[in-house]
């Protein structure tokens, strides 16, 4: 049973025996701006973390609530659950807590919810948080922008519009009174940087241009295809936030699961995720694991063609499905976006839903010569190179990564850093090249490291200190980086491990010690046979497998599981277990003792097979920073998040220079011949 009390109490019940009471704001990701990123994330945070706060039940009862907080593309949803008298007196400390107080240093944001397909997302609604969801960052004044955020979410400012739930009637109005009349702020028009949000899909006819449209590069939401920049992701397109809207998504899912069985694939391996934007649904259509471009190719284009042609029996079926499986939140979302109630599926609407999402279809394929990414990559003549272009090579541990020598190329308005791959020999040189005006925001660690995100989510990641003439190159990056968001990644890279690095790039070279022995004889021998006493170790090994450094130390990695992704997600997590045992000290004046006596998880860097890394995610048992004593063990969990990693290889490094890289079963790469 669902129902309203005037028209901002909803309350119904299912099958859960707690009781729920909550709200739901009319304001999430999209309305973010990108210098802003993290501040809805920490409001609500501390919301959480103040309403979790134990009660006292009288008679010496006490309660202690769970609260729940989803922070959405357009909505953010604040839930209480437990018993009622603890839920109830919970609640009841809401109206009092949307004062800056509450936000402390100590509160870590709450994550928010992982777009499907960001670039797809930027296409459609421009540049804002939710574009950067997927990465662990926040702005250097978050806290403060919160602060100020917390007084806009008061439900008593009318400033958001705002909805409340609860499944026991008993406690509707309470905290909050019963609006018999909508007096909450007009629906916005605009998403976070401006651009223009749609208020219903409303578009008629089929698809302009068959085929030819699909060819094209997508721009907004009209018809056309982005690069490929998630592996898993077919296709994009809009549907009503409405129940038609909802039974044809699946309706679509169900045709391209039909046209991939013509195509030799899995239907079963079709999936679906939608994102809410504003009056509509984003859909997203993915595959299990990655297509052959001939197969993404011709199983996309067959449901270009198709996609509208779907069978009577099919529409009856999906839309008596969808009424009886509709959740309070559809209606709970419509109201507090200042839509209609809506009335409803039936088969003539959804019929005419699947015409409209032909218009707004995004299909994940190159375009080809169309890239909408070529325009902006500067073109290569010679005057540019010798003139537009100045090229910085790193020291030899240049690469936050791998720790491989890479270049940097600043050109005008654009960066690109060039890496070699390969394992042994010659390989190939592979180049991130980002337009600086298709760049999204720069993120910095602690340590420094910078990471450059455009709107297709390609990252190019750097340390300007570990480049040779980086005071000449910070020059050219201040003015060339200068009006771009500049975000914090909140990760625990240690600025230790820059200085320590640069001082390990720093040592000269084995052929000038050689001649200096030659100058200065004895005095000299004692300190070059201390380096050969406590070699760097390089080892190639598979995963199980025990590596030993020149101290002494040893470190074992197991594992490589895969943790299930949640529905929706793009990425996939990998745990692998560690194993640090600490040896003696590091034997040369040059670097402190403790040096190879000292882990964190910073030193370990997950790859896929193409060498992008995954970033590492929190975990209970989480391998801890700390310093050793010889013959102490320490053993905790490293879980990663990337995409890509059904063969993943685990690398550790540090600053002495110790390399290590695991690899799965049958993947160690063979020795190169001297």
């Amino acid at each position: 049973m669902t129902g309203w009390a005037g028209i901002n109490w909803q309350f119904f019940d299912d099958e859960d025996t707690q009781t729920r009471i909550g709200v739901t704001f009319g304001l999430g990701l999209l309305d973010e701006e990108l210098a802003a990123t993290g501040s809805l994330s920490i409001a609500l945070a501390a919301l959480r973390a103040e309403l979790a706060r134990p009660v006292e039940l009288g008679a010496g009862r006490t309660g202690f609530p769970e609260v729940l907080v989803e922070l959405g593309s357009d909505t953010s949803t604040v839930t209480i659950r437990g018993a009622t008298d603890t839920v109830g007196a919970a609640w009841r400390r809401l109206p009092g807590l949307f004062a800056g107080w509450i936000v402390t240093d100590q509160i870590d944001p709450a994550r928010p919810e992982h777009p499907v397909w960001p670039a797809d997302l930027v296409q459609r609604t421009g540049r804002n948080a939710a574009a950067l969801a997927g990465f662990q960052v926040s702005a250097t004044d978050a806290r403060e922008r919160a602060r100020v955020l917390l007084s806009r979410l008061d439900p008593a400012s009318g400033r958001t519009r705002a909805v409340f739930f609860t499944t026991a009637e008993s406690l509707i109005g309470s905290g909050f009174a019963v609006q018999e009349a909508d007096k909450g702020p007009a629906p916005e028009l605009q998403w976070a940087d401006g651009t223009h949000r749609r208020t219903a899909t409303g578009a008629d006819g089929v698809l302009p241009e068959g085929l030819d449209a699909l060819a094209k590069p997508a721009t907004g939401n009209g018809p056309g295809s982005l690069p490929v920049s998630e592996e898993t992701i077919l296709l994009s397109t809009l549907v009503p936030r409405s129940a038609s809207g909802l039974a044809a998504a699946e309706l679509l899912r169900a045709k391209l699961a039909e046209t991939a069985t013509h195509a030799g694939l899995d239907p079963d391996a079709i999936g679906i995720g939608m994102l809410g934007l504003g009056a509509e649904f984003c859909v997203f259509l993915r595959t299990e694991g990655k297509l052959a471009q001939a197969t993404r190719q011709r199983v996309l284009k067959d449901f270009g063609r198709s996609m509208a042609l779907v069978p009577d029996p099919w529409v009856e079926d999906a839309v008596r499905h969808t009424d009886h499986r509709l959740s309070p939140r559809l209606a709970r979302e419509r109201r507090v976006l200042g839509l209609v109630d809506d009335a409803g599926a039936d088969t003539g609407r959804v019929r005419q839903v699947l015409i409209e999402a032909t218009r707004f279809l995004h299909l994940a394929l190159d375009p080809g010569t169309h890239d909408p990414r070529s325009a902006d990559r500067p073109k290569r003549s010679g005057s540019e190179a010798s003139g537009r272009e100045r090229t910085f090579r790193s020291l030899p541990t240049g690469d936050v990564s791998t720790g491989r020598p890479v270049t940097l190329v600043v050109g005008q308005g654009a960066l690109a850093l060039r890496t070699r791959v390969a394992e042994h020999g010659g390989g190939t040189m592979l180049e991130t090249r980002i337009a600086v005006r298709d760049a999204l925001a720069v993120l910095e660690d602690p340590a420094g490291t910078l990471a450059v995100v455009d709107r297709n989510q390609q990252v190019l990641t750097f340390h300007p200190r570990l480049f040779k003439h980086h005071r000449s190159l910070q020059q050219l990056l201040d003015p060339l980086l200068d009006g771009l968001p500049r975000l914090g990644i909140n990760n625990d890279a240690d600025p230790a491990g820059i200085a320590l690095r640069l001082r390990r790039a720093k040592r000269p070279p084995a052929w000038l010690l050689a001649g200096a022995v030659a100058l200065a004889g004895f005095l000299v021998i004692p300190m070059v046979a201390s380096s050969l006493d406590e070699p760097q170790v390089t080892a190639r090994i598979t995963i199980g497998e025990t590596a030993q450094l020149g101290n002494g130390t040893t470190i074992t990695a197991t594992g490589f599981d895969r943790i299930p992704a949640a529905a929706g997600e793009r990425e996939t997590q990998v745990a692998v277990q560690v194993r640090f045992c600490a040896g003696g000290d590091t034997g040369t004046g040059e670097f402190p003792p403790e040096t190879q006596r000292s882990v964190a998880p910073a030193d370990f860097v997950m790859l896929n097979e193409q060498y992008v890394s995954a970033r590492l995610v929190d975990s209970d048992s989480q391998l801890r920073r700390d310093t050793l004593q010889e013959g102490q063990c320490a053993v905790g969990d490293l879980v990663f998040q990337g995409e890509g990693l059904s063969v993943p290889r685990l690398a550790y490094k540090n600053p002495f220079g110790d390399d290590v890289v695991w690899y799965t079963h049958g993947k160690v790469p063979p020795a190169p011949v001297d």
